[in-house]
């Protein structure tokens, strides 16, 4: 019986460990949140593009509006000599309309030649060191989910799915055990359900939100939409991406128009790997009937 009852013991401690991780990792991950509750804030449009995760949207538009971006209906963009000159100095991003530095990270990545597709230049926007500090500063208000405390979580809520296969096994063991002793099988058979359901609970609630905004962001949003100084124009931008344009605006052409190149890239692959695999079979069985027929 002490086997069964170091088993019991053991799965219990391993499955409260589990669960004071998952805990603390979400108490952590929630706690801006909670020290943010009641306060009023005022953000401005660069702050809602961000927290909305449109902060490249906005950014392109207001390059746009300023002259300072070129959009083809191809879905290439291209800044101007203007912008490209701004982007090269040691200040860029101190400019009229640089938006903190944003307008820099597109003029880079666009290069010498200053031209490059709008979808891959939003992504390049988007994952850039700076996009990243913003999302930091608005973790720290309690607005967003810090990336950094959503990926220890998730790392922890990755290990649920261990703890669940030990706990099976650990009962099984012990009933097994308690069978080919001739002992008391009641006890396991009694002790593991509860501690394996416990760990099916934890894990079911452990997984941290997958959200772009905190609850108290999502209000701060829900409220600047109803703000009229976010609600038409590019203004409206800082709030709903490029989609808040007028159907025929350039950058929504142009932004159609990448998107169905990169459909177009991805069809003429498909059609490639085909032919590649019907060329082989094809290869393959004109081989062998040239070779049967030459015998």
């Amino acid at each position: 019986m002490w086997v069964v009852l170091v088993l019991l013991l053991g799965t219990g401690a391993g499955v409260a460990a589990a669960a004071r991780r998952c805990r603390s990792a979400l108490r952590e991950l929630h706690r801006a949140e909670r020290l943010a509750a009641g306060r009023e804030f005022d953000l401005d449009r660069i702050e809602l593009a961000g927290l909305a995760k449109v902060l490249a949207d906005l950014t392109l538009v207001e390059m746009y509006e300023g002259g300072r971006l070129i959009a083809s209906r191809s879905g290439d963009v291209t800044v101007t000599e203007a912008a490209a000159a701004a982007g090269d100095g040691a200040g860029a991003g101190d400019g009229p309309g640089a938006g903190d530095g944003f307008e820099a990270v597109a003029v880079r990545w666009l290069g010498p030649t200053r031209t490059g597709d709008i979808g891959e230049l939003i992504r390049e926007v988007d994952r850039s060191p700076e996009t990243k500090a913003l999302r930091k500063r608005l973790a720290a208000q309690g607005l967003a989910d810090d990336e950094e405390l959503v990926k220890r979580a998730r790392e922890v809520s990755e290990r649920m799915p261990a703890v669940l296969v030990l706990v099976a096994a650990a009962g099984l063991a012990a009933l097994v055990w308690t069978l080919v002793r001739h002992e008391n099988w009641i006890v396991p058979l009694a002790a593991f359900p509860p501690l394996f359901a416990a760990a099916l609970w934890i894990d079911h609630t452990s997984w941290p939100p997958t959200r772009s905004a905190t609850g108290l962001g999502a209000r701060v949003l829900a409220a600047a939409r109803t703000d009229e100084r976010w609600q038409h124009g590019p203004a409206a931008v800082a709030l709903g991406g490029l989609p808040a344009l007028p159907a025929e605006h350039d950058l929504r052409v142009c932004w159609a128009g990448s998107q169905e190149r990169s459909a177009a890239r991805i069809r003429a692959a498909i059609a490639e790997r085909a032919a590649s695999h019907g060329g082989g079979a094809g290869c393959g069985g004109g081989c062998g009937g040239g070779c049967g027929g030459g015998l």
